[in-house]
């Protein structure tokens, strides 16, 4: 094999397993677009602390560049808004952004509702570490058609839109430690599609609030993933960089 082609090759396999390392696609699926609308943040629901949540958990922590594809009152107030630039986000909203990987991987997060998407670009982004928000029960084309709508993207990573609107509606009592309901009591929802787990030996997959057996909140996440933390990172990135060199100076020598 050429000499240069096994570096280069080298190089990519490096570059290759720490990106796996370092990924972590995460799904968050609400079952309701009322819930982060403007109606949300006026109820005395705590949309708000939702909303910042929903930030910090996309991001792992710090600031990140926010995408609301969409052109559905769900996504588009200016309760949400506000709240995501106060948090120190970026926050872009509408549908004139080209809808591809390329482009979607500049985003931490994209935040969807009502308007279609191509299911296998989102099933590649969130492979590739994206954090993907959809939003059901908009009533766009009906109930079944919302969910088949996005089932393809869903089914891929466990969970799915139920096909039926599920009746749920006002402030309802949230009680979960997950970190996207922290500080979090009620939230606001008027008639969605239930958020579903579809794989229950999935771990990875899971309903983390429900109503009378209407799931209304769900994610998925990596579980237990072997992420290393900075120093075993550059000491793998140190030894990764020394077999290298070591492999130009024997075939370059």
């Amino acid at each position: 094999m050429n000499a240069k082609r096994l570096v280069g090759i080298a190089v990519l396999g490096i570059a290759a397993g720490l990106t796996a390392f370092a990924n972590s696609g995460k799904i968050l699926l609400m079952n309701d677009e009322w819930t982060l609308s403007d109606t949300g943040f006026s109820t005395g629901a705590d949309a708000g602390q939702f909303a910042r949540n929903i930030g910090s958990w996309a991001t792992g922590g710090s600031t990140g560049n926010f995408l609301a594809y969409s052109t559905n009152f769900g996504l588009t107030g200016s309760g949400l808004s506000s709240t995501m630039t106060s948090a120190g986000h970026s926050w872009t909203v509408g549908t004139a952004t080209t809808f591809n990987l390329p482009t979607l991987s500049s985003y931490n997060a994209i935040f969807l509702s009502g308007n279609a998407a191509d299911n296998q670009v989102l099933i590649n982004y969130v492979n590739a570490g994206g954090t993907v928000i959809l939003e059901g029960g908009t009533g766009w084309a009906g109930s079944a058609a919302e969910a088949a709508q996005w089932n393809t993207f869903l089914n891929a990573f466990g969970l799915g839109f139920g096909s039926s609107y599920n009746g749920v509606e006002g402030n309802i009592a949230i009680s979960n430690p997950h970190t996207l309901f922290q500080g979090v009591n009620s939230l606001y929802q008027n008639n969605g599609n239930d958020a579903l787990d579809i794989n229950i030996s999935d771990p990875n997959a899971k309903v983390l609030a429900s109503l009378d057996g209407h799931g209304l909140y769900a994610v998925y996440e990596q579980q237990n993933r072997n992420v290393p933390d900075a120093s075993n990172t550059l000491a793998l990135l140190s030894g990764a960089i020394v077999g290298v060199l070591f492999l130009r100076r024997r075939y370059f020598a």
